[in-house]
């Protein structure tokens, strides 16, 4: 069989390709530090590395989720707590009003305080995350948890008790919120009955010794010890979230890295054998050029 000069050629142009495009393949494997860059390179690897892909993007996402909803609880329990002290402080004054050993000008200005110490309450209840989403409202977010009817002098829930849920780990959900109107209840009875204490202390005809003004802060106190009693019983639940959720964050991030490790070793690239593999390419793309050069160079006259 006769071997024609562009015949030699064509095998020899082929050879210096080949052994240009592996070593560049090669160079950009060890620019990446990975020994994967298409699937093809090795595929059953390939198919368990777009799997923790997904795993790290999932786990990525619960972090987030995690940090939103730790932020949004942290918010919630500072505020229950600044309900609750506001509620102790709210109980020492009825304490004192009920006493029977005040004057009317002494209850006047209890009225006051406990006045002041009812619109806190409501600010506590209403409050807002920073993208203004009220946390209290149960999933009713956009309005206010309680709100107030000047015509009938009331209060009332303006959210309800349901809870909002997050994804923070693999089949997990956690809520996120508190929802007020499980707490205080739909009809706001103890703020109802502060306010109307209020209104009673007010009166400078008031008469503290009158049985029936006693028996009416009394109520007041039982149904403020009863209400402080479940708001106490949130801001337990709350730590106990948070306690939950930092676990859930310590259990993701040893699964980030475990995935990490295995990412390494499914793609990893070992350095010192593709710089051997590198060296060899180079010798034989060296040696293709010059037998190519010498092939090239052979002429039938150099016989004659």
């Amino acid at each position: 069989m006769r071997i024609t000069n562009s015949q030699t050629a064509a095998t020899m142009l082929s050879s210096m390709n080949r052994n240009s495009a592996e070593m560049a393949e090669l160079m950009q494997k060890m620019s990446d530090g990975t020994r994967i860059l298409k699937p093809s390179d090795d595929p059953v690897a390939s198919v368990r590395l777009l799997r923790i892909q997904r795993a790290e993007a999932s786990l990525t996402q619960y972090g987030k989720n995690i940090t939103n909803v730790s932020s949004n609880l942290s918010i919630q329990e500072t505020n229950l707590q600044s309900t609750s002290d506001t509620m102790i402080e709210a109980r020492d004054l009825l304490l004192w009003a009920a006493n029977g050993s005040n004057t009317s000008k002494d209850l006047n200005a209890m009225a006051s305080e406990l006045s002041s110490l009812e619109s806190t309450l409501l600010s506590y209840l209403n409050v807002r995350d920073e993208e203004g989403r009220y946390l209290f409202s149960g999933t009713l977010t956009d309005r206010p948890a309680v709100v107030y009817d000047s015509a009938t002098e009331t209060y009332s829930a303006n959210g309800n008790d349901k809870t909002r849920q997050a994804a923070v780990a693999n089949g997990v959900l956690v809520q996120e919120n508190v929802a007020i109107a499980g707490v205080f209840g739909t009809g706001m009875d103890f703020l109802n009955n502060l306010h109307s204490v209020v209104n009673l202390l007010k009166d400078p005809a008031l008469d503290s010794t009158d049985p029936a003004t006693v028996q009416q802060i009394r109520d007041a106190i039982t149904q403020l010890d009863a209400t402080h009693g479940d708001v106490l019983g949130s801001i337990t639940e709350l730590g106990g979230r948070q306690n939950t959720l930092t676990l859930l964050n310590d259990s993701n991030q040893d699964v980030s890295l475990v995935n990490n490790q295995i990412d390494g070793e499914l793609a990893g690239l070992d350095y010192a054998g593709a710089s051997i593999d590198l060296q060899n390419y180079k010798l034989a793309l060296q040696a293709t050029q010059k037998t190519y050069l010498t092939v090239n160079e052979l002429s039938l006259f150099d016989l004659l």
